[in-house]
């Protein structure tokens, strides 16, 4: 667009320089030209102001349009990513794992009697652990590329692309002693009390053959396992 209007702006020098000259047949000829490229100028002043107004809608309209889809990635009340994206990552990472062929982990991560804690002390409250624990489990979760999310409810999930299963144990250990460091009260809790979780952790080598959801379902069985052995621990499948 830039290119047109300074093809316009030669355009305008030259009608000017013929102006100068005495190429008109009479003065009237030549005070009628002027009167048209005067308004030939307005015009194009016009239209550069539109283009540029238009440029402007454009940018922003752009700004805008990111940021709704930053916003649709994130769960309102914790700040994390939410499921959608993590599904996502999560075949992107899977297919990733499957060229490099580096290891891929998951942890499932899920408060313990979460829904006593609400009918104790509120929604309000139950948001308020929510956040509490999310921000615990964000400190645990180092590298730039691991990613946390929550899953659903009072469920999180973490990502770590290259990672076997000790480096998620690790990283699940973590978890465990922040949230326990946290000594949220849980008076309806039979665990000393206090707001606690459970992780399932499971890590694998993804191949073509596998299906993607297999490392998602056992971290899930893992989760379960740890709930069965009686909550706030981890184990792996």
């Amino acid at each position: 667009m830039d290119n047109i209007f300074s093809r316009e702006e030669q355009i305008i020098s030259r009608a000017e320089a013929l102006l100068g000259t005495n190429s008109f047949q009479s003065a009237k000829d030549a005070s009628n030209y002027r009167v048209l490229l005067d308004e030939y100028k307005i015009l194009l002043r016009q239209m550069m102001k539109i283009v540029k107004m238009a440029d402007k809608t454009q940018l922003d309209l752009k700004i805008v349009s990111e940021k709704l889809n930053r916003l649709s990635h994130i769960d309102v009340l914790t700040g994390l990513y939410n499921r959608r994206y993590f599904n996502e990552a999560y075949v992107k990472e899977w297919n990733s794992a499957v060229r490099s062929q580096k290891e891929l982990a998951i942890i499932m991560i899920d408060i313990d009697y979460f829904k006593k804690y609400n009918d104790t002390y509120g929604h309000l409250q139950g948001d308020e652990c929510l956040k509490a624990v999310a921000d615990v489990i964000k400190k645990a979760v180092k590298r730039p590329r691991d990613l946390l999310a929550r899953f659903g409810g009072e469920e999180f999930v973490v990502l770590l692309p290259e990672t076997g299963l000790e480096g998620a144990v690790s990283v699940a250990q973590d978890v465990l002693f922040l949230v326990n460091g946290l000594d949220i009260e849980h008076a309806a809790s039979p665990l000393q009390k206090k707001v606690t979780v459970s992780l399932g952790v499971a890590a694998t080598l993804p191949q073509n053959n596998l299906a993607k959801e297999e490392l998602i379902n056992n971290s899930d069985k893992a989760l379960y396992l740890a709930k069965s052995s009686g909550r706030n621990c981890y184990k792996e499948y």
